[in-house]
């Protein structure tokens, strides 16, 4: 159905009905390239089939074989990590139809894990090479191999400043030169500050300001032809202060009706408030020879930031900014 929703968006914008349109879908997909584990990935990341992709090659799909008959195609990636599948699928060798372009969090010189607010001992940052380390998916982000590929790892946090920068001195030149026919958005959230993987210092507003730049840039070169489609973002406020007392029943207490709790507000006394964290608690799944470096604690500590803001708001903002730019032709 993710991949359905991005064809048929696709169908929407190039038939004229409007300028763009958000694919809200889960789960992601820009992790998954031809096989399992893409240019060397230790996983897929959570995606199974990669929409952006789809939506790439439907696009560029000759007329009587049921595409659209597009000639170039660009993707954008704003996920706070690589997209190694879609240039997997899209770019493995230099195909004149596609650009991906990815701004992320990387480089030779970072793994991406910030443990600074979790209390645990220091790791080291610098690895080198290493292939199967660093910030996932690896380091098939750190280069662009052929001119249809423009990576651009940001270090260890992406900031809107370093972001910025990329987008006025490398991003619009090559999508200039390029001169797609639509754009695809791969909308990635995890950038966010206070998202829990701790990779972002970007604001909700941000994300607006970032919608509103790509819009632009397509109506320069694509009449504003863009197509988002959702990807990673796990700021979600799932962590929340419990206003009451547990009233459950136990071996030495028993709970009061809640219905006369209700309609006696006179004798009915208010449970005592507790400020303790209710966190999800993800049972013993995780693969022993796995090491989880975060707590519980730093774990529920990030995710209650997530009520001031988090993964709702930079999905309201970068809604807002693609309906200010959408304009329904008639």
């Amino acid at each position: 159905m993710g991949v359905g929703a991005a064809l048929k968006g696709l169908d929407m914008i190039i038939n004229g009905e409007c300028l763009n349109v958000f694919c809200a879908t889960r789960p992601p997909g820009h992790h998954a390239g031809r096989d399992l584990h893409p240019m060397k990935a230790v996983s897929n990341g959570f995606c199974i089939l990669n929409s952006v992709a789809c939506a790439a090659l439907y696009a560029t799909a000759p007329i009587a074989d049921g595409g659209l008959g597009l000639s170039r195609v660009c993707v954008i990636d704003i996920d706070v990590h690589h997209g190694n599948g879609t240039q997997d699928i899209l770019c493995s060798t230099y195909d004149p139809r596609f650009l991906y372009v990815s701004m992320h969090a990387g480089g030779p010189d970072f793994n991406g894990l910030d443990i600074e607010d979790d209390e645990l001992e220091h790791v080291e940052l610098h690895l080198g090479g290493d292939e199967q380390k660093g910030i996932f998916p690896g380091r098939c982000g750190d280069v662009s191999p052929h001119k249809g590929v423009l990576n651009i790892p940001l270090g260890g946090r992406v900031t809107s400043h370093a972001l910025g920068t990329a987008l006025v001195t490398k991003v619009t030149p090559a999508v200039d030169a390029f001169s797609p026919e639509v754009i695809i958005i791969s909308a990635g959230f995890d950038a966010h500050k206070n998202d829990p993987l701790n990779m972002g210092g970007l604001t909700a507003e941000d994300f607006g300001t970032l919608t509103e730049v790509i819009c632009k840039l397509a109506y320069k070169c694509c009449s504003g032809r863009v197509l988002s489609v959702m990807e990673g973002g796990y700021g979600v406020p799932c962590c929340r202060p419990q206003k009451f007392g547990d009233q459950r029943k136990d071996e030495t207490t028993t709970a009061p009706d809640s219905t006369a709790a209700i309609n006696d507000s006179n004798t009915t006394k208010q449970p005592q408030q507790i400020s303790e964290l209710q966190c999800l608690d993800l049972g013993s799944d995780i693969p022993p020879t796995m090491m989880d470096l975060i707590s519980s604690y730093a774990l529920a500590r990030r995710l209650n930031k997530c009520h001031e803001e988090g993964f709702v708001h930079c999905v309201k903002e970068h809604v807002s900014a693609l309906a200010r730019c959408n304009i329904v032709k008639r």
